[in-house]
């Protein structure tokens, strides 16, 4: 058996491993979350390694409120760059591998087109350049991990755009949402998917790969709420607006479309279309509401 420790594993991205936990019989799982694992607190970290035997480490924790990291640069900072050097650290004593997932935000939304994984960082925000530190001290740790960098992650499970936009639809008569920001929305369960499916192919190679994974196809937040509007048929008016008429405290990138080539072409996976899932999540959604 494949030991595996899940990390953040009450979010978005952790929730969706637990989705598949079953169905992947050759790993055992391990999730974990506040309070029993804190990745803030050394002591407690290198006390779980020396306790249990673990192969790998899924990564899905982070402090990801775009807009409050503005304001809690330290908090930002402890857990998406120093809790990853500390990871870094244990995963070199005790020979486990890191799955760790990054963002879009490391890159600053000028591209015209997709972003490969080669590109340069040059993050717009808080929550960005503390996902970009910790990226580098996993690039720099010297020890067998992947990046995967995803974007716009949404699911049945915790806060997310879909789920917004969904109780929004239900309860008002008139929303407003940016159109001019383009992106790749990614559903939570495929990603969690393609990530196991990966690694049942076959075992890391030696030091640090990144990916991109992403479903397919592309748009704007305003379009994506279109999208949900028609795929549940309610009657409210969705207007867009530009972003600067929508201030937020972080600034988001107006383009941030991640290329995902490498990945598919590597391992032969096909991503579905953001359409087609957005279907299946809204499905997942009704049923629980």
């Amino acid at each position: 058996m494949i030991k595996v420790l899940v990390t953040g594993a009450n979010g978005q991205l952790g929730q969706s491993f637990r989705y598949w936990a079953s169905r992947f019989p050759k790993f055992e799982f391990t999730f974990s979350d506040l309070p029993e694992l804190d990745l803030t607190n050394d002591l407690q970290l290198t006390h779980y390694f020396e306790k249990n035997t673990t192969d790998y480490v899924f990564n899905c924790a982070a402090y990801t409120e775009v807009d409050k990291a503005e304001e809690e640069i330290v908090l930002a900072h402890k857990l998406n760059e120093l809790a990853v050097e500390k990871l870094c650290e244990l995963a070199k004593k005790h020979r486990f591998r890191l799955v760790h997932f990054s963002t879009d935000y490391v890159f600053d939304g000028t591209n015209e087109n997709p972003y490969k994984e080669t590109h340069p960082h040059a993050p717009q925000s808080v929550y960005g350049a503390s996902k970009s530190k910790g990226e580098r001290a996993l690039l720099n740790a010297d020890i067998d991990a992947w990046i995967v960098r995803t974007s716009w992650l949404f699911s049945p499970y915790g806060k997310n755009f879909v789920k917004t936009i969904f109780s929004l639809l239900q309860n008002k008569t008139e929303i407003n949402v940016v159109a001019d920001q383009t992106g790749a929305p990614t559903y939570a369960i495929d990603l969690a998917k393609s990530i196991l499916e990966a690694l049942a192919q076959r075992s890391f190679g030696k030091g640090t790969s990144v990916y991109h994974i992403t479903n397919e196809g592309s748009t704007t937040w305003h379009e994506f709420a279109l999208k949900i509007k028609e795929l549940i048929n309610a009657d409210c008016e969705i207007k867009p607006v530009a972003t600067e008429d929508y201030p937020t405290l972080a600034k988001r990138p107006k383009y941030s479309v991640l290329s995902n080539e490498k990945f598919k072409k590597e391992f032969k996976i096909k991503s579905r279309s953001w359409e087609w899932v957005l279907a299946d999540c809204l499905k997942k959604i009704k049923s629980e509401s």
